[in-house]
């Protein structure tokens, strides 16, 4: 039997022993070490927030939580407005995501590099005396070429060391707008046909209009996932609803938009059209309340919005004369497949 001294000293040192065990992070909070931290610099025009920036995340939260999929798509845009007295004589225009210009030429493709000058003929195209449309596919580094004279699309391969143009559609008709679509499949209009066409990465043509649209040109797609496409002969602007892959409504939008060739859309889903008569239009997203906002574009063509180096509130014009740069302000350009 312990003494009543032996027992105060045995439960005072069970005591010293409890108070020296460590205390279990019962709230559950991460501490991460700085070689695990990623930090990322993102330029202030590019930063997208939702809410109060404050607010501390729900902790409630899977730890694998990932963003919505509907969160905005930021595209990255400086502030450089190149010298475009040196591009003339075009039809076809494309922007890729760093701000390079490529436009079409008669039997070649030009580009216009960040910071550069215009490189004249980059890649010549055999037999294609008229060049119209450009597409870009930028996870494949594709630059596609559609050319009437040769009823065939081109394709350039942007990871060459040395980029050349190959055949990669023939017996296309008369390739004029071209676009890609969110899942890498290039669209096109045949201006004579008047049908419009998809083609998958390996080439494969399906048509997706059930009749004609006289002088299909200009296409891309709307933030509603409708096709538009320009009717150069009716003036007006055509919105198909596709239903795997294959038009299964068509509506007509807008009507006398003079001779409508370009053709793309903004952050808010405005419209703006390339009237080859001369003008730069933009219509609200339901095709009313058009706006006249450039007009003595000789020619004008093809339509797109700055990216990259560029301001993403310009919008060029291709122009039989020299290409033409519209400063819009505050509205962006939509965040396009090739602009990502």
């Amino acid at each position: 039997m312990l003494s009543r001294t032996s027992f105060s000293l045995a439960l005072l040192a069970a005591l010293n022993a409890c108070s020296s065990t460590p205390t279990s992070n019962q709230g559950g909070d991460a501490e991460v070490s700085g070689s695990d931290a990623v930090t990322q610099d993102v330029a202030a025009d590019d930063v997208v927030t939702s809410g109060d920036a404050e607010t501390p995340a729900d902790a409630t939260a899977p730890a694998d939580a990932t963003a919505p999929e509907d969160a905005p798509v930021v595209i990255a845009c400086g502030s450089a407005q190149p010298t475009l007295s040196g591009i003339r004589g075009t039809e076809g225009l494309v922007i890729g995501p760093d701000g390079t210009i490529y436009y079409s030429q008669g039997g070649a493709v030009g580009r216009l590099p960040p910071g550069g000058s215009p490189e004249g003929r980059w890649v010549t195209l055999q037999g294609a005396s008229t060049v119209w449309g450009l597409a870009l596919d930028t996870q494949r580094q594709r630059l596609y070429v559609g050319s009437p004279a040769t009823q065939s699309i081109f394709v350039v391969d942007l990871s060459a060391s040395t980029p050349s143009a190959t055949t990669f559609l023939r017996s296309a008709g008369q390739p004029n707008g071209l676009t890609m679509g969110a899942d890498g499949t290039l669209y096109y209009s045949d201006f004579g046909g008047g049908q419009v066409y998809s083609v998958s990465p390996d080439g494969m043509r399906t048509q997706i209009t059930t009749s004609r649209i006289s002088g299909a040109n200009g296409v891309a797609f709307g933030p509603d996932g409708a096709l538009y496409v320009d009717s150069y002969n009716a003036g007006s602007l055509i919105k198909l609803t596709l239903t795997d892959g294959r038009e299964t409504a068509r509506e007509t939008v807008a009507t006398g938009l003079g001779s409508p060739d370009g053709l793309a859309f903004d952050a808010d889903g405005r419209i703006y059209v390339g009237d080859n008569r001369g003008r730069l239009i933009r219509l609200e997203a339901d095709g009313s309340n058009p706006e006249v906002l450039g007009t003595g574009i000789t020619s004008a063509a093809n339509v797109e919005f700055g990216a990259g180096a560029l301001s993403c509130t310009d919008i060029y014009v291709a122009s039989g004369g020299t290409l033409f740069r519209y400063t819009m302000g505050t509205a962006r350009g939509a965040a396009v497949p090739w602009h990502r």
